[in-house]
């Protein structure tokens, strides 16, 4: 992979920064930027560029004995912080704090929202067990209330939120870092 992209391959762009990546790279964005008026697409060919710059110097310090996904990861997550930061820095107040530009807002929130369901509805088939595949999808994209959700299922609400990490942790864990699915 890490060769593909130094020789300029266009699929390898494809791949690690719109295809597979695409879940770690929403996810990232969505710590580290939602609701700061920048736009996901727009922040990672920000990234593209910033790996890209001087001869793909910063990806050819990659060091092969790490996975590469953890790399990335780590590599995005921080770009995409100090990017975040560098927002802040330079406006006279924090965006989030202007709640007159609340449609604005709402709508960075709708965009990154509809981005993380899409990318959740492409891996919940593979979770297992079907329970928790049901509660997410009632509960994450079908927007339904907890306690319609927790009564469906037969569980408290609070059980229903523990159910909720536990599974999130298991589709982060096995969908972003191990290549399980």
């Amino acid at each position: 992979m890490v060769d593909a992209l130094l020789n300029g391959n266009e699929g390898a762009v494809r791949y690690v920064f719109y295809d597979h990546y695409r879940a770690l790279l929403s996810h990232n964005y969505a710590k580290t930027c939602s609701g700061k008026h920048v736009e996901y697409e727009d922040l990672v060919q920000e990234l593209y560029i910033y790996l890209s710059d001087n001869g793909w110097e910063r990806l050819r310090r990659y060091d092969v004995s790490m996975p590469f996904v953890n790399w990335f990861s780590v590599v995005s997550y921080r770009f995409f912080k100090d990017f975040s930061r560098s927002m802040i820095d330079s406006t006279e107040e924090l965006p989030i704090s202007n709640m007159n530009d609340h449609d604005a807002w709402l709508s960075t929130w709708s965009e990154v929202s509809q981005t993380l369901r899409g990318d959740l509805q492409r891996v919940l088939p593979f979770l297992e067990p079907p329970r928790d595949r049901q509660i997410l999808k009632s509960f994450l994209i079908d927007d339904e209330e907890p306690e319609v959700v927790a009564k469906q299922h037969g569980v408290t609400v609070d059980n229903l939120y523990n159910i909720k990490r536990r599974a999130l942790a298991r589709l982060v864990k096995n969908y972003l870092i191990d290549y399980k699915i």
